[in-house]
C-alpha cells in the first residue's frame, strides 16, 4: 500500500485540532468568567457586611441595607449575615431581623425548609433561619421540628434555641424520642443554647420526673454548668437513683454548682457500690475544695478502682492544706503500695501546679 502523504494528514489533523482548541478556549473563558463572578460576589458580600455593621450601630439607614441585600447574591447574603450574626447580642439580632424581615433571601429559606427538598438542604435552611429571630421563621422551624427527620429536627431545635423559643424546649422535653440518636454532649449543648430562661423549665421537668435517662442527664449537666443553685435539691436526689448514669451525672453537676452545701451528699456518694459514681464524687469534691471530706477522700485513695484512687488523690491535692497533709501521710505510711504511689503522683502534680 502506498504511503499516505502530507496532503492527507494536514486536513485530518485540522478536523481534530480545531474542536479541541475551541473546547480549550471555551473552558478558559468560563474559568475567567467564574473568577470575575466570585470576585464580584465577594465584593458585594463585603459591602453588605459593612452595611449590616452600620445598621446595627445606627450609622446606616434600613432602606439602604434592604437595597443592598436585594442586590446581593443568595449565598453571599448568607455568608455576610453569618459572619456578623456571631458577633451580635440578642437585642442587636432582633433589630437586624426587623430591618430584614421582608427580605427575599429569608423567604426563600423558609420555603426550602417547608418543602420536600433533600434533608441536607433543609438542615442548611434551618441553620440560616436561626441567625435572625424572625417570627415567621420561627413558625416554619417549629413545624420542621415536629416533622423531621432527625437531622432537620436537630438543626431546627438549635435554631429555635438561638431564638430562645421556650415553646420548642417544652416540646423537646415532652418528646424525648425526637432526638433519640443524639449523644449526651449534643443534647446538653442544645439545652444550654436555650439560655438562662430555660432553667426554670428544666428544674420543673426534673421535679416532675423524666422518662428518658439521656435527656435527664443532659438537664443535670446543663444546670450544673449554669451553676444554677436553685437546682441543687433536684440534682442531689438523683444521687439515690437506681440508674447509674443519673448518679454519675448528679455527682458531676453538684461539683460544677460550686456550693459547699453539696459536700455531705457527695461524701456519702463516695461509698456508692459503683466505681464511676465514687470516682465522679471524688472529682466533684476536689472541685469544691471540700476540706470536710478529707478523711473520706483519703480512704478512697486505697479504693479497688484505679479511677477512684486517682480522683481522690488529686482532689486532696486540689484541696491543699489538710489535703496535702493527708497525701503526705499516705505517701509515707499507707499499707497499700498502690495508694502510696498514687499519693506521690498527686503530690508531684500539686507541686508542679504551684510552681507553674
Amino acid at each position: 500500500m502506498p504511503a499516505l502523504n502530507a496532503t492527507f494528514w494536514f486536513p485530518l489533523s485540522l478536523v481534530f485540532a480545531v474542536p479541541l482548541a475551541a473546547v480549550a478556549l471555551i473552558s478558559l473563558l468560563v474559568r475567567v468568567a467564574r473568577r470575575k463572578y466570585r470576585r464580584r460576589a465577594r465584593a458585594r458580600a463585603g459591602e453588605l457586611f459593612r452595611l449590616l455593621s452600620g445598621t446595627v450601630s445606627g450609622q446606616v439607614a434600613e432602606r439602604e441595607l434592604r437595597r443592598a441585600a436585594a442586590s446581593t447574591g443568595h449565598d453571599s447574603f448568607w455568608d455576610a449575615l453569618e459572619a456578623i450574626a456571631a458577633t451580635l447580642r440578642i437585642r442587636e439580632r432582633r433589630e437586624l431581623a426587623g430591618a430584614l424581615q421582608r427580605s427575599g433571601h429569608l423567604a426563600h429559606e423558609r420555603r426550602v425548609l417547608a418543602s420536600d427538598e433533600l434533608a441536607a438542604r433543609r438542615e442548611l435552611a434551618a441553620r440560616r433561619l436561626g441567625l435572625l429571630p424572625d417570627m415567621r421563621a420561627r413558625k416554619v422551624l417549629r413545624h420542621a421540628l415536629v416533622r423531621g427527620p432527625e437531622g432537620v429536627r436537630l438543626a431546627s431545635a438549635r435554631a429555635l434555641a438561638r431564638h430562645r423559643d421556650l415553646r420548642a424546649l417544652r416540646w423537646l422535653i415532652e418528646h424525648p424520642q425526637a432526638l433519640s440518636r443524639r449523644p449526651l454532649p449534643a443534647l446538653a449543648g442544645l439545652l444550654r443554647a436555650f439560655g438562662p430562661g430555660a432553667r426554670a423549665m428544666l428544674i420543673a421537668a426534673l421535679e416532675r420526673g423524666m422518662e428518658d435517662t439521656r435527656l435527664e442527664c443532659a438537664c443535670l449537666d446543663t444546670l450544673g454548668l449554669a451553676r444554677c443553685h436553685s437546682a441543687r435539691g433536684s440534682i442531689t436526689v438523683r444521687l439515690q437513683s437506681p440508674q447509674l448514669e443519673l448518679r454519675v451525672a448528679a455527682a458531676r453537676a453538684l461539683g460544677r454548682l460550686g456550693m459547699g452545701e453539696a459536700i455531705p451528699a457527695l461524701a456519702m456518694a463516695l461509698t456508692d457500690d459503683c466505681w464511676p459514681v465514687r470516682a465522679m464524687a471524688a472529682q466533684a469534691l476536689g472541685r469544691l475544695s471540700a476540706s470536710p471530706a478529707v478523711d473520706a477522700l483519703a480512704e478512697c485513695v486505697s479504693d479497688r478502682a484505679w479511677w477512684v484512687r486517682h480522683h481522690a488523690a488529686y482532689a486532696l491535692a486540689a484541696i491543699g492544706g489538710e489535703g496535702h497533709d493527708a497525701l503526705c501521710e499516705l505517701a509515707a505510711r499507707a499499707d497499700d503500695r498502690f495508694a502510696r504511689e498514687m499519693a506521690r503522683d498527686a503530690l508531684e502534680f500539686g507541686r508542679g501546679a504551684r510552681e507553674a
